[in-house]
């Protein structure tokens, strides 16, 4: 009952604002994309409004750019006439000032429906924030479903991939919610498009990038970080994080990475409740911004106007005010994740820095067959 006054909530407020520009947030990721074209199938079907949906940033990630692709997402790149053309203006897995929308400041959104944790700025006509979500996609199924309005099988394939990428398959920041709106999607999807999107074609930008970024790479104790300097797409430090936090013993991650004269950061922790958008918040503090849940988080810092000194030292301190939120010591010495590789009699030989002086030389390493 209580979704369906939200849904006439939300429906009341649109009526007489067609055409809508919806917005989902920069470099947008599967749950941004998935919830954008939910409330533009919503808003069409329940009352015939008419929208757009315009990302601002790159579609990076091959995974992101196959789930465009394959689920036929009609997303346009944003342009700033898009904001002469349409008044009313819809974010979607994102929060005015939050950093990662290109949603001028002095305009005021019709619409915010998010899952993280609400900003102080986050106004509209109509807002729906629910950090209690593992993704923003349950939101705009639970809608669907109050509104009784079928859904079709592309829509229910992104919404249910959007769910299981945003909670790594159910597994991460999950709950009882989105289990259930998963379920529902369950016998709507085509499961065949979900593994092409899952296991999509990587260009050989990315096995270079992935290359690089594994000598950039140090541990300590169960802590692992990379500092990756100028990446060639943003998302590709949340990937990396994604991926590092997998290590063997390792329970914290923190990846950075250069984009366009940002700074992008991403926290990966294997504590089910490290509250770690708030943590990433207070390391940043005033310098740009971040966000979040217990286990996962991201954030930006503008890097304009600043000298290539200014920027190392940005991420030294960075790392520093991270060492201390977790105990660690200041003034530590990482171990290289990985110092040299070689090929010995037709087995691969692989050297990792653990438990050595990243100064020194390698000792020997754990032989791979």
């Amino acid at each position: 009952m209580m979704k369906s006054k939200k849904v006439a909530e939300l429906l009341k407020v649109c009526r007489g604002k067609s055409p809508l520009l919806i917005l989902p947030h920069n470099h947008p990721d599967p749950d941004s994309l998935a919830g954008s074209w939910a409330l533009q199938y919503l808003l069409e079907q329940s009352d015939g409004i008419a929208s757009t949906i315009a990302y601002g940033g790159v579609l990076g990630r091959e995974e992101n750019r196959t789930f465009k692709k394959q689920l036929h997402i009609e997303a346009v790149r944003l342009r700033s006439t898009h904001f002469k053309k349409f008044s009313s203006i819809a974010l979607i897995d994102c929060q005015p000032g939050g950093g990662n929308v290109s949603l001028p400041s002095d305009r005021r959104p019709l619409i915010v429906i998010d899952h993280h944790p609400r900003r102080k700025n986050a106004q509209a006509d109509f807002v729906d924030i629910q950090p209690d979500c593992g993704a923003t996609s349950t939101i705009l199924v639970e809608y669907l479903h109050a509104a009784r309005i079928t859904v079709p099988p592309l829509l229910a394939t992104a919404l249910y991939y959007a769910l299981i990428s945003e909670t790594q398959h159910l597994g991460r920041d999950v709950t009882n919610r989105d289990i259930r709106a998963s379920t529902f999607l369950f016998p709507l999807i085509r499961h065949r498009l979900i593994s092409r999107i899952e296991h999509p074609v990587h260009s050989r930008e990315f096995f270079q990038q992935l290359y690089t970024s594994m000598g950039k790479t140090f541990t300590y104790k169960s802590f692992v970080g990379a500092r990756l300097g100028e990446i060639y797409y943003p998302s590709f430090v949340a990937q990396l994080a994604d991926m590092l936090v997998s290590l063997q013993r390792a329970t914290w991650c923190l990846v950075t990475g250069r984009y366009r004269k940002t700074l992008h950061l991403s926290l990966r922790t294997t504590h089910t409740r490290a509250r770690a958008g708030h943590i990433l918040r207070k390391v940043i503090g005033r310098r740009g911004s971040a966000g979040g849940h217990e286990m996962i988080a991201g954030g930006q810092i503008k890097l304009a106007g600043m000298t290539a000194e200014e920027r190392n030292e940005l991420e030294e301190m960075i790392f520093q005010r991270f060492y201390r939120e977790l105990g660690l010591p200041e003034n530590l010495k990482p171990n290289p994740l990985v110092v040299e590789h070689r090929f010995t009699q037709g087995r691969t030989q692989i050297h990792t820095g653990e438990n050595t002086d990243p100064h020194r030389s390698p000792q020997p390493g754990k032989r791979i067959y």
